[in-house]
């Protein structure tokens, strides 16, 4: 039935605060006059207007026109703002949640990490990243669902080392991190790693089978004038020093003396050089369409061959683009070289498909973006239609007004919109019905918590059901069994991405999976 909420009347403002600190939840109604401008409401607002407006009011649930009211208007109104307020805390809790383990997820930890170097002032905390060692060879021996049991052995150890005030959080397949409280006791951090490294040595047991893993962990120290992306930055690079040695290692970051380690203005300058030199490529991970069975997008993924590091994912170096600056090049790379290899397979007579490009709200505000994309189609030659730009959730629900006007101006180029990662943020239903966009794609953690969670379940079919309510296409990310297709196709789901259809594949791979009847088998995930 969704969350309860306290009906009071106010007449003003002020009133109305009084209410949001006595309530952690409820439904505002109000008239334009009563909300300030600028100022945030904590409860989810429905807008009173004398009459239906011609385009839909931003940053409400929802509207009543005077000259509409009815009593079953106001009820459904109310029942969907319920239904809403449940749905958005569910997400809420979902997208800062690994469904697997139940602990925070990379995005969950960010968050908390933020607050914590906040409360703490950046003393006393300590960092530590852990990666597991070879766990993509284990994972492929022993299928997805043994990995799954092995990566739950392993958080279950790892709890065992937490005090209160330490949080642990999984970063990605094998990644995870630990902020631990050292205010009482500076030297906790190292005991602790000593004895998280004996431990994870030690064997597993997965459907019978001894399982032996490596594990790598970088312990940083906070600091007053760090903030948290530094941090995870040292932490990081303490885990790649663990790693060059044999072993379950540890290593704790020290700027005095770790003279080998790039810190962030090398990796920059080396950014920097890398899109000069060309030594950034593209990867491609196509989209299937679950009614017709036939690939019909791709989306454009970046990699970093680097000289030393090997081939670099973007989570490896898009923070440091953003932070750096240098995301808005690097995002005009990705857009030409896209462009450039959607010619080229055209040229080899394959079909035409939607082209997917992640746009970094810096690069959305670029004034170059119009001019460049305009200069890069006609240089390529290519069918501005089949380009598609995915924006995030939380870039949509800034500046809105400048948002509109951009995504307008490049759709009369012919390009269309997806939103990505669709269920991480709180985007305004009402406000997405307000914007240009197509697509919408369903984030791969509530994809991959669908076989773990029923509220997973529920939650994907009741979003695709919404999005298709505003006529939007739906895309399921991170689809690996043919049991979450099948499920996604029951509930309607337009097309699925994720390594059950394929990994991202080099441009030369590409061409031959896309040519008829030389697709290769598919692939099962080395990690989820």
């Amino acid at each position: 039935m969704g969350p309860a909420f306290s009906l009071s009347v106010v007449s003003t403002w002020e009133g109305a605060a009084t209410l949001f600190a006595a309530e952690p939840q409820g439904l505002l109604l109000a008239t334009p006059a009563c909300l300030p401008l600028g100022i945030p409401c904590p409860w989810p607002v429905i807008l009173l207007l004398p009459c239906e407006p011609t385009q839909a009011p931003a940053g409400v649930v929802d509207w009543l026109a005077a000259e509409q009211l009815s009593e079953d208007g106001l009820r459904r109104c109310l029942r969907y703002a319920r239904e809403r307020m449940g749905l958005q805390a569910t997400l809420q809790l979902l997208a800062e949640q690994d469904p697997l383990t139940g602990i925070a997820n990379r995005q969950g930890f960010q968050t908390l990490l933020a607050a914590r170097l906040s409360e703490f002032d950046g003393r006393g905390l300590v960092l530590g990243h852990l990666d597991l060692d070879n766990f993509r060879h284990v994972n492929d021996a022993l299928g997805h669902q043994g990995g799954d049991r092995l990566i739950l052995q392993v958080v279950n150890r790892l709890r065992g080392f937490m005090e209160n005030g330490d949080r642990l959080a999984r970063l990605g397949s094998d990644e995870f991190a630990l902020l631990l409280d050292t205010r009482r006791d500076p030297q906790r951090a190292e005991r602790i790693a000593e004895r998280i490294v004996e431990c994870l040595g030690e064997p597993y047991w997965v459907d019978g089978e001894s399982i032996l893993l490596g594990c790598s962990l970088g312990l940083a120290h906070a600091r007053a004038d760090e903030g948290a992306d530094p941090l995870m930055w040292h932490a990081h690079i303490a885990m790649q020093q663990a790693k060059s040695r044999q072993g379950c290692t540890f290593h704790v970051f020290d700027e005095r003396i770790n003279r080998g380690v790039r810190s962030l203005a090398d990796l920059e300058a080396e950014l920097r050089r890398a899109l000069r030199r060309d030594e950034l490529e593209l990867h491609y991970q196509p989209r299937l369409c679950l009614d017709s069975g036939r690939i019909v997008g791709l989306e454009a993924l970046v990699r970093w061959r680097h000289g030393e590091r090997g081939l670099l994912t973007p989570s490896d170096f898009v923070p440091l683009a953003e932070e750096s600056g240098l995301i808005v090049p690097l995002g005009y790379w990705v857009i030409a070289r896209a462009l450039r290899d959607m010619q080229w397979l055209n040229g080899r007579g394959l079909a035409p498909l939607h082209m997917a490009v992640n746009l970094s709200f810096r690069q959305f505000q670029d004034s170059q973006l119009l001019p460049t994309l305009q200069r890069l189609i006609e240089e390529h030659g290519v069918d501005a239609r089949w380009l598609e730009f995915e924006l995030t959730e939380t870039a949509v629900m800034r500046r809105s007004d400048q948002v509109l006007q951009t995504m307008q101006a490049l759709g009369r180029l012919g390009v269309r919109f997806s939103l990505d990662d669709f269920g991480t943020g709180f985007s305004s239903f009402v406000h997405l019905n307000s914007l240009p966009i197509t697509l919408l794609k369903i984030d791969r953690s509530f994809v991959g918590g669908m076989d773990l969670r029923a509220e997973n379940f529920q939650l994907v079919r009741a979003m695709i059901n919404l999005a298709h309510n505003l006529n939007l296409e739906v895309v399921a990310e991170g689809v690996e069994t043919l049991r979450q297709q099948e499920q996604l196709r029951d509930f309607g789901c337009d097309q699925v991405q994720g390594y059950w259809i394929s990994r991202p594949l080099p441009l030369a791979e590409l061409a031959r999976f896309l040519e008829p009847g030389e697709r290769p088998g598919r692939e099962m995930p080395l990690s989820s």
